[in-house]
């Protein structure tokens, strides 16, 4: 018991030895931390920073590098389309029948100083369409009208009466009025103001379609113009005088033994010709038009309605070349009859102009626009070749 007792206070002893020493080592151990703890508590704020030294907007940089991106966007899309220059009569025809489609009155005036530019006012069937064309657009704007006029004008003496025309062809309620403002500015024009004004001329609708083919063409324009059904239904009156697909009785050949009793007759025919030609080639275009020819089958007397009915079928079979070809292939042969002396190479020379009228216009025929402003090359052409004749 006493050898256990012994080993128990030895191992007792030890432990007391022992205890001092962790003491002593933990005190040691503490202290130093407690003396290095103070810098280290002073650099841990200094070393928060550094850990949030990515927060002070690193993305920055990259955010202002997308309005440098972007900074040629606005450079591509493509600066604004500038509007169709008149320079030539291709281009200016294809704004005239197209117009109801972009509806511009304020480009009119240029449109006007065009046409004279390109030489559409000095030939008699052509001026007529521009002076239809003209007098829709007075008509359906009647607000702009005294503007649109104005700017209009200066015009050459001779090329005045386009605009003098238009004016009183329009259908507005003041063309009276509106003819009388611009009077001083066309001085040299005063007798044909006067004449319309005194009532010595009439209106678009009450022309006598006897006049000529130009009277069909400013129907026409009108019509361009404004969409209007009245000046097509006013050509339609025309087509008594034209010649029938199966008319056997109608003879080119009395026409012209008659031609020195009744001079009337050749512009009738040019007249009967051109109304039958047109009115199947706008309504190729213009489909609308053939339900405006059935309604007015059935109105209309036999005379205008038997060659309305080859005008219906050749506009919806595409065929309205087979009705120009007809009128010239007629004409053709008329003229070949009368080519012996001097006065049969006159009537000859006039005979082209039926034609020009009917058939010069082909280009349409060939998908060309100028169905309705008469051969803007043929007529030139074919004055040559009448002038050849002569010699």
């Amino acid at each position: 018991m006493r050898i256990k007792a012994l080993i128990a206070s030895v191992l007792l002893g030890a432990s007391g030895l022992s205890l001092p020493c962790a003491a002593q080592t933990e005190t040691a151990a503490t202290e130093p931390e407690r003396s290095v703890s103070v810098p280290k508590q002073v650099r841990a704020p200094q070393a928060q920073p550094m850990a949030s030294a990515p927060e002070p907007m690193l993305m920055a940089p990259p955010q202002q590098l997308l309005p440098a991106a972007a900074v040629p966007e606005p450079v591509q899309p493509a600066p604004p389309q500038p509007a169709l220059a008149f320079s030539t009569p291709e281009r200016l025809m294809e704004w005239v029948y197209t117009y109801r489609q972009h509806l511009n009155p304020s480009r009119v005036p240029e449109a006007v100083h065009a046409m004279r530019e390109l030489g559409l006012f000095g030939d008699e069937e052509k001026a007529g369409f521009c002076v239809g064309f003209i007098a829709g657009i007075l008509g359906d704007n009647p607000k702009r009208g005294p503007a649109l006029v104005a700017k209009m004008l200066p015009l050459p003496d001779k090329d005045q009466a386009v605009i003098i025309k238009a004016i009183a062809y329009s259908g507005r309620p003041d063309w009276r009025e509106l003819l009388t403002k611009f009077k001083d500015r066309m001085p040299l024009r005063q007798p044909l103001i006067e004449e319309y004004l005194s009532g010595k001329r009439v209106s678009l609708m009450d022309v006598d379609l006897e006049g000529g083919s130009p009277i069909v063409y400013t129907l026409w324009g009108y019509y361009v113009a404004t969409g209007h059904y009245e000046p097509v239904v006013r050509i339609m009156q025309a087509l008594r005088w034209s010649r029938n697909h199966d008319d056997h009785s109608f003879s080119w050949g009395k026409m012209f033994e008659g031609w020195s009793g009744d001079p009337a007759e050749l512009d009738r025919i040019t007249v009967g010709g051109t109304a039958k030609w047109t009115l199947a080639s706008y309504a190729e275009r213009n489909r609308d038009l053939i339900g405006l020819y059935r309604a007015e089958y059935d109105r209309q007397p036999e005379d205008v309605a038997h060659p309305l009915k080859d005008v219906i079928e050749a506009a919806e079979a595409f065929e309205s070349e087979s009705i120009r070809k007809d009128q010239f292939g007629a004409i053709e042969d008329a003229q070949k009859k009368k080519l012996g002396d001097e006065a049969g190479m006159s009537k000859a020379a006039t005979a082209g102009s039926i034609a020009i009228a009917t058939g010069c216009v082909a280009a349409s025929a060939l998908g060309q626009i100028y169905i309705a402003v008469p051969c803007v090359i043929g007529g030139a052409l074919y004055t040559g070749a009448v002038k050849l004749m002569h010699y």
